[in-house]
């Protein structure tokens, strides 16, 4: 495909995403919400936008077609922008042509809520903290590159033109120092149910929010069962799928980040789309152990893993391949392990009381769910947001989810 000066062609990654979120009505879009401490005048935060957007030129790209592609489109970084006002708590859409969308307002106690909503062929689930950083240096003066210094970063690099290396296990189980001791009790720490914090959700997305103390036990009880936290709850909301559906096979679709995976590792841009989804068929709701069950689902995954490599495709051939996609009618799981986020926002970590992102199911193909898994200063949120299911299906999805995280580890020692 060619492009002009200021373009670039979307990768077979980008597209694959940028043809899900338009066909799918949203699909993998990222809504990453999250408190600061204290209250903004609405021209302090749109002082900030400014300087963010001039901070981060990644945010002033379109997606337009060309020679019946899709092509990146450098903006003008500094015109107007989808920056709204209102009061914490209200939903947002993402409509038009800018692939963000930033809404402000007053939150609980003295407190500032946003909610940034992003593209996923510009920010995947990995490099979200990426984006939010730049914004909290604008918002509290930290200094920072102008605009200037960052203009020939807006186009990240085309990941279709660097050489992709094998890594090794993805699966996080099968490689050395993987299975730790599990103590059991209570010990030290925060309790059940002590900070525990509670959100009006958007429908069809429930979030269930543990403690640092919850967290660690059930991190280290998964280790001790030779499994992750992420294999754990995927094999948990997986059965529960199979029996919603009465079906015996799940489709589970794992993200891996693949920054690590290039040999031009150094030449990739943060934040940008540089995911890939490891995708297998689990037979599902089985009987017998939970844990036996996720050790054998992360073995299939890991060998699909393994075996994946980025496809090179004609942006004609991803299309059609969404559509499809599009038509599909089997239960599926998509699942986001996007790790520790302190470390990305740096110390602004400390200003923030609560953090939490969704990753959209959009509408179209088969029935299932979005399943994001974040940890923010020690404790684990998992939001899922689910399609074609029902309304009773987010609340057993969540009572699942619970109980799995935090009653097996209390009351099934290994």
């Amino acid at each position: 495909m060619s492009a002009g000066e200021g373009e670039r062609g979307l990768s077979d990654t980008e597209a694959a995403f940028a043809y899900t979120h338009a066909l799918m009505r949203g699909s993998g879009r990222l809504t990453t919400s999250f408190t600061v401490r204290g209250t903004f005048a609405p021209d302090r935060v749109e002082r900030a936008v400014r300087r963010w957007l001039g901070r981060l030129p990644l945010l002033s790209l379109r997606i337009t077609g060309a020679d019946g592609g899709l092509c990146f489109r450098q903006g003008a970084p500094t015109g107007a922008h989808p920056l709204l006002t209102a009061p914490a708590g209200t939903d947002d859409e993402v409509a038009g042509e800018r692939l963000w969308r930033l809404r402000a307002g007053p939150g609980p106690a003295g407190t500032t809520r946003f909610r940034l909503t992003l593209h996923p062929a510009i920010c995947d689930a990995y490099s979200v903290g990426r984006v939010v950083r730049p914004l909290l240096d604008a918002l509290f003066d930290t200094p920072g590159p102008d605009a200037a210094d960052r203009a020939t970063e807006a186009l990240p690099p085309d990941t279709d033109e660097l050489t992709y290396e094998s890594g090794g296990c993805v699966c996080g189980v099968c490689g050395p120092g993987a299975a730790v001791a599990y103590r059991g009790g209570r010990g030290h720490g925060q309790g059940r149910g002590d900070g525990r914090t509670s959100e009006a959700m958007a429908p069809g997305v429930v979030a269930v929010t543990l403690t640092p103390y919850e967290s660690r036990r059930l991190r280290e009880w998964c280790r001790a069962g030779r499994v992750t936290v992420s294999g754990f709850l995927t094999t948990v909301l997986a059965d529960a799928l199979a029996r919603e559906t009465g079906r015996a096979e799940v489709t589970v679709a794992t993200a891996m980040s693949l920054r690590r995976r290039y040999a031009e590792r150094t030449l990739i841009a943060e934040p940008g789309c540089v995911l890939g989804l490891v995708k297998a068929r689990l037979r599902a709701g089985a009987g017998g152990d939970a844990l036996g069950r996720a050790r054998a689902n992360a073995a299939v995954l890991c060998s699909a893993g393994r075996a994946w490599r980025p496809e090179r495709r004609a942006h004609a051939g991803i299309r059609h391949a969404v559509e499809r996609e599009a038509k599909a009618r089997g239960p599926e799981v998509r699942v986001v392990d996007a790790g520790s986020v302190d470390t990305a926002l740096g110390p602004h970590a400390a200003r923030i009381t609560g953090l939490r992102t969704v990753a959209a199911r959009g509408a179209g193909g088969g029935p299932g769910g979005s399943l994001y898994l974040s940890t923010f200063k020690g404790a684990l949120t998992a939001a899922l947001s689910s399609h074609g299911l029902g309304e009773s299906w987010s609340a057993r999805a969540e009572r699942e989810l619970s109980e799995a995280a935090l009653l097996r580890p209390a009351f099934s020692p290994l």
